[in-house]
């Protein structure tokens, strides 16, 4: 009796705090850019290494369907060979008016440029509405006629699940958004893709975290388009280091929030499955990629 009470407090706590915060933070001029099919299918490209077994083994599967790029995919080659519908942004390093660090402001510079100078083909691009005004994205996206900048509000949303799905639907808010697949699987659910798959997430960090004789806690950062894995220490918006306990909180609650868009996708009945070579993700049905 005592715990179901404590759960039901800690649910009632959560959700009013996700009210509070959806009121102070998010806008209400968010919409959907299109709506789909029932027969259209979406798969959000992850960039962990396994992507490159998804390419040389599912390429033609790719082909077929709508796909969503995330952070750096614009600089690798298959960006224009692919040809993406959705690009989504979500980290506030991107937007920042000042950088966080030099390696932030090469990132974002690389991803901005690459979209405006590589997009020949009509792209939605997701950018979270904190940055509606960021003069860093207008700077490079405004001037390209094939691409459409959309609002999206990462707010975070938890508490009653019932309560959770209804925010989720109005796009006031989300499950956190630890990592950007998290805001993309949302962004295809709510333009009603009824199957959303996704590869390249391999999410195995922990695999290779570190802890210096300095204690700097580093992380292996590679991804599918790099020759060569990178570590580096992560860096919070203030300029300080990540210590080995932010990292492991925000790993736990990236995996923790697949299985909140699990329940909101069961509960509009739509599907995620995860498709990726190598992943661990336990949230969604593995399967293989069809075409």
């Amino acid at each position: 009796m005592l715990l179901k009470m404590s759960v039901f407090l800690n649910n009632a706590f959560q959700s009013l705090a996700s009210v509070i915060k959806i009121i102070l933070l998010s806008k209400y001029f968010v919409c959907m850019p299109e709506k789909v099919t029932a027969t259209d299918e979406c798969v959000v490209l992850g960039n962990g290494p396994s992507f490159n077994q998804t390419l040389a083994e599912d390429y033609t599967a790719l082909q077929s369907k709508k796909l969503m790029c995330v952070n750096l995919f614009v600089t690798s080659n298959e960006y224009e060979k692919l040809q993406p519908r959705y690009y989504i942004l979500n980290a506030p390093e991107y937007f920042s008016e000042k950088p966080v660090s030099a390696l932030h402001e090469k990132y974002r510079v690389e991803i901005f440029t690459g979209i405006a100078e590589k997009t020949t083909w009509p792209l939605f691009v997701f950018i979270p509405s904190f940055a509606k005004n960021s003069a860093v994205w207008k700077k490079y996206l405004s001037n390209n006629k094939n691409v459409t900048v959309c609002f999206y509000n990462s707010t975070p949303v938890e508490g009653f699940s019932s309560i959770n799905c209804l925010l989720y639907k109005l796009n006031l808010g989300m499950p956190r958004p630890h990592n950007v697949l998290v805001p993309g699987i949302f962004m295809a659910l709510n333009m009603d893709y009824k199957k959303i798959y996704i590869v390249g997430a391999d999410h195995s960090w922990h695999e290779e975290l570190r802890v210096d004789e300095n204690n700097i806690a580093t992380v292996n950062h590679q991804h599918f388009y790099e020759a060569e894995a990178s570590r580096f220490g992560m860096m919070k918006m203030d300029g300080s280091s990540f210590k080995i306990h932010d990292i492991l909180r925000k790993i736990y609650l990236g995996f923790l929030g697949y299985y909140f868009l699990k329940d909101y996708a069961q509960r509009i009945g739509a599907t995620i499955y995860n498709a990726s070579k190598k992943s661990y993700i336990d949230a969604f049905e593995r399967v293989k990629l069809k075409g």
